[in-house]
Protein backbone atom coordinates (compact mmCIF):
# COMPACT_ATOMS: atom_id res chain seq x y z
CA UNK A 1 0.00 0.00 0.00
CA UNK A 2 0.78 3.64 -0.83
CA UNK A 3 1.77 6.10 1.56
CA UNK A 4 -1.30 8.44 0.01
CA UNK A 5 -3.05 5.10 0.49
CA UNK A 6 -2.23 4.69 3.75
CA UNK A 7 -2.95 8.39 4.73
CA UNK A 8 -6.59 8.47 2.66
CA UNK A 9 -7.61 5.12 4.97
CA UNK A 10 -6.42 6.52 8.03
CA UNK A 11 -8.30 9.96 7.57
CA UNK A 12 -11.85 7.90 6.63
CA UNK A 13 -11.00 5.72 10.17
CA UNK A 14 -10.63 8.63 12.22
CA UNK A 15 -14.20 10.53 10.70
CA UNK A 16 -16.16 7.46 11.17
CA UNK A 17 -14.65 7.63 15.28
CA UNK A 18 -15.93 11.07 15.61
CA UNK A 19 -19.37 10.60 14.08
CA UNK A 20 -19.99 7.59 16.59
CA UNK A 21 -18.51 10.12 19.24
CA UNK A 22 -20.83 12.50 18.22
CA UNK A 23 -23.77 10.53 18.35
CA UNK A 24 -23.03 8.59 21.80
CA UNK A 25 -23.09 12.42 23.16
CA UNK A 26 -26.02 12.88 21.55
CA UNK A 27 -27.93 10.09 23.14
CA UNK A 28 -27.05 10.46 26.56
CA UNK A 29 -27.80 14.23 26.40
CA UNK A 30 -31.46 13.20 25.70
CA UNK A 31 -31.77 10.29 28.06
CA UNK A 32 -30.77 12.58 31.17
CA UNK A 33 -32.59 15.63 29.70
CA UNK A 34 -35.93 14.17 30.40
CA UNK A 35 -39.65 15.71 30.12
CA UNK A 36 -42.44 16.44 33.11
CA UNK A 37 -44.87 13.56 32.99
CA UNK A 38 -48.47 14.52 32.26
CA UNK A 39 -50.64 15.80 34.81
CA UNK A 40 -53.16 12.93 34.45
CA UNK A 41 -50.36 10.16 34.71
CA UNK A 42 -48.86 12.09 37.74
CA UNK A 43 -51.84 12.10 39.50
CA UNK A 44 -52.87 8.41 38.44
CA UNK A 45 -49.48 7.62 40.14
CA UNK A 46 -50.24 9.32 43.60
CA UNK A 47 -53.30 7.51 43.96
CA UNK A 48 -53.30 5.53 47.63
CA UNK A 49 -54.31 2.00 46.50
CA UNK A 50 -52.82 -1.21 48.21
CA UNK A 51 -53.35 -3.01 45.53
CA UNK A 52 -51.68 -0.96 43.27
CA UNK A 53 -47.55 -1.50 42.38
CA UNK A 54 -45.19 0.96 41.34
CA UNK A 55 -46.41 4.06 39.33
CA UNK A 56 -45.03 4.15 35.23
CA UNK A 57 -46.71 4.65 31.93
CA UNK A 58 -48.28 1.27 30.66
CA UNK A 59 -45.78 -0.71 27.63
CA UNK A 60 -49.29 -1.91 26.56
CA UNK A 61 -51.01 1.59 26.51
CA UNK A 62 -54.06 0.04 28.49
CA UNK A 63 -55.90 2.89 29.66
CA UNK A 64 -59.02 4.51 29.63
CA UNK A 65 -60.48 7.95 29.71
CA UNK A 66 -60.30 7.99 33.68
CA UNK A 67 -56.77 7.46 34.04
CA UNK A 68 -56.73 3.68 34.56
CA UNK A 69 -52.84 2.67 34.15
CA UNK A 70 -51.67 -1.33 33.46
CA UNK A 71 -48.23 -0.59 35.33
CA UNK A 72 -50.03 0.76 37.92
CA UNK A 73 -50.84 -2.62 39.74
CA UNK A 74 -49.11 -5.25 41.27
CA UNK A 75 -51.14 -8.24 39.78
CA UNK A 76 -53.32 -9.05 36.72
CA UNK A 77 -55.93 -9.57 39.39
CA UNK A 78 -55.95 -6.35 41.29
CA UNK A 79 -56.20 -4.73 37.72
CA UNK A 80 -58.93 -7.17 36.94
CA UNK A 81 -61.10 -6.12 40.17
CA UNK A 82 -60.65 -2.16 39.90
CA UNK A 83 -62.00 -2.56 36.15
CA UNK A 84 -60.71 0.95 35.31
CA UNK A 85 -58.14 -0.18 32.15
CA UNK A 86 -59.02 -0.67 28.71
CA UNK A 87 -59.72 -4.60 27.27
CA UNK A 88 -57.76 -4.70 24.60
CA UNK A 89 -58.95 -7.80 22.74
CA UNK A 90 -62.37 -7.93 23.89
CA UNK A 91 -62.18 -10.87 25.86
CA UNK A 92 -63.26 -9.67 29.75
CA UNK A 93 -59.62 -10.08 30.91
CA UNK A 94 -57.79 -6.34 31.67
CA UNK A 95 -54.40 -6.38 32.14
CA UNK A 96 -52.33 -9.73 30.66
CA UNK A 97 -49.36 -8.80 30.66
CA UNK A 98 -49.30 -8.74 34.61
CA UNK A 99 -48.09 -11.06 36.79
CA UNK A 100 -50.69 -13.51 38.36
CA UNK A 101 -52.35 -13.98 40.53
CA UNK A 102 -54.65 -13.23 38.04
CA UNK A 103 -58.94 -13.15 37.65
CA UNK A 104 -61.14 -13.74 34.85
CA UNK A 105 -63.88 -11.76 33.43
CA UNK A 106 -67.13 -11.48 34.89
CA UNK A 107 -68.47 -14.34 32.09
CA UNK A 108 -66.22 -17.22 34.34
CA UNK A 109 -68.25 -17.23 37.23
CA UNK A 110 -69.37 -20.64 38.34
CA UNK A 111 -72.11 -22.09 36.91
CA UNK A 112 -74.58 -21.25 40.38
CA UNK A 113 -73.40 -17.67 40.53
CA UNK A 114 -74.31 -16.85 36.36
CA UNK A 115 -76.68 -14.32 35.80
CA UNK A 116 -77.91 -16.43 32.74
CA UNK A 117 -79.35 -20.42 33.98
CA UNK A 118 -77.58 -23.40 32.18
CA UNK A 119 -79.99 -24.95 30.01
CA UNK A 120 -81.36 -28.16 31.42
CA UNK A 121 -79.91 -31.92 29.68
CA UNK A 122 -82.06 -32.63 27.20
CA UNK A 123 -84.12 -35.67 27.21
CA UNK A 124 -86.91 -36.95 24.77
CA UNK A 125 -90.35 -37.52 25.17
CA UNK A 126 -91.86 -40.47 23.52
CA UNK A 127 -95.69 -40.70 23.05
CA UNK A 128 -95.94 -44.22 22.61
CA UNK A 129 -95.03 -47.16 25.27
CA UNK A 130 -91.45 -47.82 25.11
CA UNK A 131 -90.32 -51.37 25.38
CA UNK A 132 -87.13 -51.71 28.15
CA UNK A 133 -85.40 -54.89 26.66
CA UNK A 134 -83.21 -57.47 28.85
CA UNK A 135 -81.99 -60.97 28.64
CA UNK A 136 -84.47 -63.75 29.62
CA UNK A 137 -81.61 -65.81 30.53
CA UNK A 138 -79.22 -63.35 31.69
CA UNK A 139 -82.17 -62.13 34.22
CA UNK A 140 -84.43 -64.90 35.02
CA UNK A 141 -85.03 -63.99 38.63
CA UNK A 142 -86.25 -60.81 37.67
CA UNK A 143 -88.24 -61.90 34.42
CA UNK A 144 -89.96 -64.38 37.08
CA UNK A 145 -90.56 -61.69 39.79
CA UNK A 146 -92.08 -59.31 37.52
CA UNK A 147 -94.21 -61.64 35.64
CA UNK A 148 -95.67 -62.48 39.89
CA UNK A 149 -95.70 -59.22 40.32
CA UNK A 150 -98.17 -58.62 37.12
CA UNK A 151 -100.17 -61.63 38.23
CA UNK A 152 -101.02 -59.87 41.26
CA UNK A 153 -102.54 -57.04 39.66
CA UNK A 154 -99.57 -54.43 39.29
CA UNK A 155 -99.78 -52.36 36.05
CA UNK A 156 -97.25 -53.81 33.44
CA UNK A 157 -97.02 -49.87 31.89
CA UNK A 158 -94.71 -48.39 33.76
CA UNK A 159 -94.26 -44.86 34.10
CA UNK A 160 -91.05 -43.19 34.70
CA UNK A 161 -90.73 -40.71 37.54
CA UNK A 162 -87.00 -40.43 39.27
CA UNK A 163 -88.07 -37.73 41.45
CA UNK A 164 -88.53 -39.14 45.15
CA UNK A 165 -87.87 -42.73 44.27
CA UNK A 166 -85.25 -42.86 46.45
CA UNK A 167 -87.70 -41.82 49.34
CA UNK A 168 -90.07 -44.38 47.61
CA UNK A 169 -87.53 -47.40 48.23
CA UNK A 170 -86.28 -46.87 51.54
CA UNK A 171 -90.48 -46.46 52.79
CA UNK A 172 -90.93 -50.23 51.20
CA UNK A 173 -87.62 -51.82 51.96
CA UNK A 174 -87.59 -50.79 55.84
CA UNK A 175 -89.62 -53.36 57.34
CA UNK A 176 -88.07 -56.03 54.67
CA UNK A 177 -84.65 -57.78 56.24
CA UNK A 178 -81.91 -58.13 54.55
CA UNK A 179 -80.27 -61.45 53.92
CA UNK A 180 -76.67 -62.87 52.58
CA UNK A 181 -76.13 -62.82 48.65
CA UNK A 182 -79.64 -61.89 47.94
CA UNK A 183 -81.22 -58.82 46.90
CA UNK A 184 -84.37 -56.99 48.03
CA UNK A 185 -86.40 -57.02 44.27
CA UNK A 186 -88.60 -54.49 43.68
CA UNK A 187 -91.76 -54.30 41.07
CA UNK A 188 -92.57 -51.85 39.97
CA UNK A 189 -89.28 -49.95 40.26
CA UNK A 190 -89.04 -47.22 42.06
CA UNK A 191 -88.41 -45.10 39.42
CA UNK A 192 -91.02 -46.53 37.47
CA UNK A 193 -94.26 -45.61 40.41
CA UNK A 194 -95.41 -42.76 41.76
CA UNK A 195 -97.52 -41.66 39.17
CA UNK A 196 -99.68 -43.45 36.51
CA UNK A 197 -102.95 -45.52 36.75
CA UNK A 198 -102.33 -48.23 39.53
CA UNK A 199 -98.77 -46.66 40.21
CA UNK A 200 -99.77 -44.86 43.24
CA UNK A 201 -100.43 -47.07 45.75
CA UNK A 202 -98.96 -45.67 49.71
CA UNK A 203 -98.59 -42.23 50.56
CA UNK A 204 -96.14 -40.34 52.22
CA UNK A 205 -94.36 -40.43 49.84
CA UNK A 206 -96.67 -41.22 47.41
CA UNK A 207 -96.39 -44.34 45.24
CA UNK A 208 -94.55 -46.21 48.12
CA UNK A 209 -96.05 -49.61 47.85
CA UNK A 210 -94.92 -52.19 44.66
CA UNK A 211 -93.99 -56.42 45.11
CA UNK A 212 -90.73 -57.11 47.23
CA UNK A 213 -88.92 -60.61 46.33
CA UNK A 214 -85.46 -61.70 47.06
CA UNK A 215 -83.15 -62.75 43.80
CA UNK A 216 -79.39 -62.98 43.65
CA UNK A 217 -77.45 -59.67 44.65
CA UNK A 218 -75.73 -59.85 41.23
CA UNK A 219 -78.59 -60.49 38.84
CA UNK A 220 -80.04 -57.57 40.66
CA UNK A 221 -77.62 -55.15 40.45
CA UNK A 222 -76.78 -55.92 36.94
CA UNK A 223 -80.76 -55.25 36.08
CA UNK A 224 -80.51 -52.42 37.67
CA UNK A 225 -77.62 -50.70 36.27
CA UNK A 226 -78.66 -52.05 32.80
CA UNK A 227 -82.28 -50.09 33.62
CA UNK A 228 -80.89 -46.72 34.51
CA UNK A 229 -78.84 -46.95 31.19
CA UNK A 230 -82.17 -47.72 29.29
CA UNK A 231 -84.12 -45.06 30.53
CA UNK A 232 -81.43 -42.51 30.82
CA UNK A 233 -82.70 -40.66 27.80
CA UNK A 234 -86.09 -40.47 28.40
CA UNK A 235 -87.91 -37.78 30.29
CA UNK A 236 -89.90 -38.29 33.18
CA UNK A 237 -93.89 -39.23 32.51
CA UNK A 238 -92.33 -41.50 29.72
CA UNK A 239 -94.05 -45.14 29.93
CA UNK A 240 -92.16 -47.92 29.89
CA UNK A 241 -92.63 -52.09 30.19
CA UNK A 242 -90.20 -54.73 31.01
CA UNK A 243 -89.94 -57.25 27.69
CA UNK A 244 -88.01 -60.23 28.04
CA UNK A 245 -86.05 -61.94 24.82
Amino acid sequence: MTVPTRRRAAAIAAAALALFIAGFATGCTGADTGTAAPASAATDQGRSNPERGSGGTSATGDSRADGGICSAYASQAAAQRAGDTRDADGDGRLCESLPCPCAGSRDDRPPEQSAVAQPATSCIRPRGIQPISFSATRYPSIRAHALAAQARGWPRTLVLNRQGSDARRERLLQNVPTRDGLDRDEYPPAVGRGRGAGLTAGSDPLGWRADVRYVPSAENRSHGAGLGIKLRRFCNGTRFRYVFY
